[in-house]
């Protein structure tokens, strides 16, 4: 990928919270610096092929435009990198990268219960959302 080219971020799209969480990220990039991709899809599956099965759902994936792969919270720091209103985190971000992957776990391990404090109006405008951002992306690449 170019060094301009988007970060590709991997999220679960059966996953209320998980849908919600990107969607927040999309408020904040407008530079369109993200670009939000399905584990599950068929894009998800072949990018993410190096990923065990097992693990692709476990969390969130980002691959950045070195073709580098960064998996739960390490894909903090790259994706605030990428968002200027988050740019002075990042450094902050990769340098207490264990508390923030234990965050990260301890949010993942427990996505369906906090999902619940996500009501679904709030859940239907991220997949709103994520639609207008992927067609964005997909209007772009023609």
């Amino acid at each position: 990928m170019p060094p301009d080219a988007p970060l590709l971020v991997f999220y679960d799209d059966q996953c209320g919270y998980c849908r919600w969480s990107v969607a927040q990220l999309l408020r904040l990039d407008r530079n369109r610096r993200l670009r939000l991709i399905a584990i599950q899809s068929p894009e998800g599956e072949r990018l993410l092929a190096d990923v065990a099965p097992e693990l692709r759902l476990a969390s969130a994936h980002l691959i950045d435009a070195d073709g580098q792969l960064f998996s739960g919270g390490d894909a903090a720091a790259p994706i605030a990198a990428a968002l200027p209103s988050l740019a002075r985190t990042a450094p902050l971000l990769r340098r207490l990268s264990r508390p923030v992957n234990v965050s990260y776990n301890l949010i993942a391990a427990n996505r369906e219960r906090v999902g619940l404090l996500v009501g679904s109006s709030s859940r239907e405008r991220a997949d709103g959302a994520i639609a207008a951002h992927q067609a964005a992306f997909n209007s772009e690449a023609q």
